[in-house]
């Protein structure tokens, strides 16, 4: 035990009773008077049930920057028609604010509860590829300039005035690339990969990009740094219709449709900067649903569809999230 302070900067302490889960850190030793025991606290990762949304739909917005405890989404889709409603999450429940002016679905989103970009995706009649895009400031949608490129299936990342989208499907899959600066859009360069279905996070000089599709069911991963994109280190799971949240450095991908067969996920990988690493999977297997997150141990999934059925819509809200459990030391 003697390297013990020299790698955690602290000393061994001695504890009457155990320290809780909210006091406890990763890796901190005590010894407990109480029990005879030393004992140090582990992180764990899970998954598990938030606040419901207030109604089901799939193919659903969110913003890049939100987080677990403060979220926005925002349109999706439910039966025969595109939805254009938008819910804020406070870690609890789902409250309904200000609709957005376009109802539409699979489209990119950037920004935070308060600061939110809702660009492109399918809009009513006869699912019309959208360029338009709409800012919102914490009550109302405002429509901003136009995407130089109508698409869906698009992914997104970053803040309201400082956003980049990738991606999408018009009429072929494509690799297009597009910074907006809180006025207007600017393409620059392209995506390695060409796909739509795709997922991302991040901000606009660091964004990741992640699965989708591109002739099947797409692994590759790339790095935006505010000018080029760069390969990485694939998913494990090639999937399309995903998820995720986090930064370039440190991301979640959930859900989706897995190669080669198409089948529901519920499996979650998380990213370092480096590679993907398979972490506890969700509760519900669902592709087509929405995400968002601040780091790869705070991350949030809602909605979606949750079999092959077209109709098969939950509402259901999942906290991806480290808590801390105490362990036992032995001499075995």
């Amino acid at each position: 035990m003697t390297d013990y302070k020299t790698i955690f900067g602290k000393n061994i302490r001695l504890q009457t009773s155990d320290l809780t889960m909210s006091t406890a850190t990763e890796g901190e030793l005590f010894y407990s008077d109480t029990d005879n025991e030393l004992k140090v606290g582990i992180g764990v990762l899970a998954w598990t049930a938030g606040g419901n949304l207030n109604g089901p739909r799939d193919s659903l917005m969110t913003g890049d920057d939100s987080t677990q405890t403060a979220g926005i989404v925002f349109g999706g889709h439910i039966g025969p028609g595109m939805q254009a409603t938008t819910e804020t999450y406070d870690g609890s429940s789902w409250t309904e604010v200000g609709d957005l002016n376009t109802a539409r679905q699979l489209g990119a989103g950037a920004g935070t509860q308060t600061s939110a970009l809702c660009a492109g995706g399918k809009v009513p009649p006869g699912s019309t590829d959208k360029d338009e895009s709409e800012e919102y400031d914490g009550s109302s949608w405002t429509e901003g300039n136009d995407m130089g490129t109508a698409r869906y299936g698009l992914a997104g990342a970053g803040s309201q005035t400082a956003a980049v989208v990738f991606g999408g499907y018009v009429t072929a899959v494509l690799d297009q690339t597009e910074e907006y600066n809180g006025t207007s859009w600017s393409e620059v360069n392209d995506l390695n990969t060409a796909k739509y279905e795709v997922a991302g996070c991040g901000s606009q000089t660091a964004a990741l990009g992640f699965g989708g599709y591109d002739t099947a069911s797409s692994a590759v991963t790339e790095e935006y740094d505010g000018t080029n994109w760069t390969a990485s280190n694939n998913l494990n799971t090639a999937r399309r219709r995903t998820a995720g949240g986090g930064a370039q450095t440190d991301a979640l991908c959930f859900g989706g449709l897995r190669a080669p067969s198409n089948t529901l996920a519920t499996n979650t990988e998380r990213y370092d900067g480096t590679s993907w690493t398979a972490v506890p999977s969700m509760g519900t297997a669902r592709y087509y649903l929405g995400g968002l997150g601040a780091s790869g141990t705070a991350g949030l999934a809602m909605g979606g569809l949750t079999s092959g059925s077209a109709t098969a819509y939950t509402d259901a809200t999942e906290e991806f999230s480290a808590t801390i459990t105490l362990k036992t030391l032995t001499d075995s």
